[in-house]
């Protein structure tokens, strides 16, 4: 590996040119380039991994083909030659491949099969309008009624209106989270001249009745920033349902299982997430979920419906346990827990290394018991990528 970033070193200048249609990604070109492009995917890689190196000429054909797609680019990141950007994206396992609306971080990774096809239909998919349109009051009233929860709808002259693409590019970035409705032309005038002739967001089925996006619709960041304050709930129910589709978005899990009967551990898991993690949130996904139905993941960590409520966090390859439900209390603990998490200390306190500064702090072990060795085969079987805590 010494060899290879002594080889990186030489060459990185050259590094920051287009291969083909794939733009190689500098600390001086990465600001510039996912802002000036509505959808960027950037392949995190590196060369001493034999799963980047197989990778890495499929995606190069993948961007050719994409080359005359007007509003994508595809991206290359050398973690070894260009450790920053992938720290700033929080990559630890390559090759990693995750996408940015408008220079917005999309939740879900790009976990399809690894072939040139399959790449260009994931990125045609994404450039699909994700507004479902509205005709007139009948039929906001029925979509009401079906969605049942929030939904975020928009008043907009045309779809050809600036504040109409920002919305689309919103409601891409939040991809699922929140559904988004939007009514333009006709549909929209007399809601659009009832406000001074202004195009405007309103968040619907909410218990306050309609609430109007009081921001400028024209600005993309502030608009997301708010769809997710109020659209998307902090902490999220992860089911057999959602459970595939949550884990598309490509984000560790810090669960809380709980018996279904018991939402106080909910409502205080839910308030120590919003005081202590709020810069977490786009870090990692806050779930609970009914520890009866999922017992068998608090198998894992040894622990049984009797010791409920438990937190965890899933990484996709352990489960790291949180000392004790209560501790929450603590200030700051469940912020360090997945401070934790990113730094490594979980991953290698669970692979043996001991830390002594916080000797006797909690009873339990923080890093959790390790998987059943089966399923450990199993999960390396499977593997696809590798991981920077095992670089050679």
């Amino acid at each position: 590996k010494q060899w290879y970033q002594r080889r990186v070193a030489i060459t990185a200048g050259l590094v920051g040119a287009v291969t083909g249609g794939m733009i190689n990604l500098t600390p001086a070109n990465l600001d510039e380039t996912i802002n000036s492009s509505p959808l960027v995917m950037i392949n995190f890689s590196a060369g001493w991994c034999r799963y980047s190196q197989a990778l890495k000429p499929i995606y190069e054909r993948a961007a050719t083909e994409l080359e005359s797609l007007s509003g994508v680019k595809l991206c290359y990141a050398d973690c070894v030659a260009h450790n920053s950007i992938c720290s700033k994206y929080r990559v630890s396992k390559y090759p990693t491949m995750k996408f940015l609306r408008s220079g917005e971080l999309m939740k879900s990774e790009y976990r399809g099969q690894r072939s040139v096809e399959a790449i260009t239909a994931h990125i045609n998919s994404l450039m699909k309008d994700p507004v479902n349109a509205l005709h007139g009051d009948e039929e906001l009233a029925m979509a009401k009624e079906q969605q049942k929860t929030k939904f975020v709808l928009g008043y907009f002259e045309s779809t050809n209106s600036y504040g109409y693409n920002v919305f689309k590019g919103s409601a891409s970035v939040m991809n699922g989270q929140c559904t988004f409705y939007a009514m333009t032309g006709d549909d929209a005038k007399p809601k659009i001249a009832s406000m001074e002739g202004n195009e405007r967001v309103f968040l619907m089925n909410t218990s306050e009745g309609d609430i109007m996006f009081e921001g400028a619709v024209t600005d993309q960041p502030q608009l997301s920033a708010w769809v997710k304050e109020n659209c998307v709930p902090v902490v999220r129910e992860i089911t057999f349902e959602n459970g595939e589709e949550l884990t598309e978005e490509g984000l560790p899990f810090v669960i809380l299982f709980h018996d279904p009967e018991d939402q106080e551990s909910v409502a205080r898991f839910t308030q120590t997430v919003n005081e202590q993690c709020g810069e977490q949130k786009e870090t990692v996904n806050f779930l609970h979920a009914d520890g009866f139905k999922f017992a068998h993941p608090l198998s894992h960590l040894g622990k049984t419906t009797n010791d409920l409520p438990v937190i965890a966090i899933d990484s996709f390859k352990h489960m790291y346990l949180f000392p004790k439900f209560d501790n929450i209390k603590k200030s700051g603990r469940l912020r360090r827990f997945i401070e934790d998490l990113h730094s490594g200390r979980l991953h290698r306190e669970f692979h043996g290394e001991v830390f002594r500064d916080r000797v006797g702090e909690d009873e339990a072990k923080p890093a959790g018991t390790p998987d059943n060795p089966k399923d450990q085969k199993k999960k390396k079987e499977k593997s696809t990528a590798c991981d920077s805590a095992l670089i050679p």
